[in-house]
């Protein structure tokens, strides 16, 4: 939610970037960006083996970034915007964040359930987000978590795996980097998601 609320001060760099794409349609930058999310995965799960694919991972993801952020500056500045590519860009978005995550939990950096339950949290924020607007209110991006922090995040502890990887046994749970970002999906995307639901179910006027 951090970084989603500095959106107007993030176009100052994006829309300059933009226009060095502004021959590509939407769709194929969109394309673009979930193919290096996929990638990214990828180089998550190998990563685990081998370590310096991490840094492969980190720079996918990073440019994963870097295009879903502007491919819909994209479709605004060339004024073709429309549902079909608001439906790829947020059906995109999803897959991606399957993609990442999955390298993490395939990659065993944490135990499955710890997981799973990142992989949960992160799917019902960005689900509560988009129904508000579908039942007729604002899009709604309050909260702890919301996409850009989530993808800052898993840059910065990409880098801390690979530069300071450590593994902590506590009780039952082995505590690595890694660990500790999935703890926190968990944890602070399924409270967006609460929160979100409790803010669009108080808007809607009782039937």
């Amino acid at each position: 939610m951090v970084l989603d609320s500095q959106r107007s001060r993030a176009d100052r760099f994006l829309i300059p970037i933009t226009n060095l794409f502004i021959k590509w349609k939407p769709d194929r930058v969109s394309l673009l960006s979930l193919t290096l999310a996929a990638f990214a995965g990828i180089f998550i799960y190998l990563g685990a083996s081998y370590r310096l694919l991490l840094l492969a991972a980190f720079l996918c993801v990073v440019f994963s970034s870097l295009f879903d952020a502007i491919d819909g500056k994209l479709a605004r500045v060339k004024n073709i915007s429309s549902p079909r590519g608001d439906l790829i860009d947020h059906v995109f978005d999803r897959f991606a964040d399957v993609f990442m995550i999955l390298g993490f939990i395939f990659g065993m950096y944490a135990q499955y359930a710890i997981g799973i339950l990142a992989l949960v949290g992160v799917m019902l924020t960005s689900y509560m987000g988009v129904q508000s607007q579908a039942l007729g209110l604002k899009r709604n991006y309050s909260g702890l978590l919301g996409r850009a922090d989530r993808l800052v995040l898993i840059m910065v502890f990409i880098l801390v795996e690979f530069i300071i990887p450590f593994s902590v046994h506590l009780w039952i749970f082995r505590i690595t980097p890694v660990a500790i970002l999935l703890i926190w999906f968990a944890i602070a995307g399924n409270v967006t998601a609460v929160k979100r639901f409790l803010d669009s179910y108080r808007a809607l006027a009782p039937s």
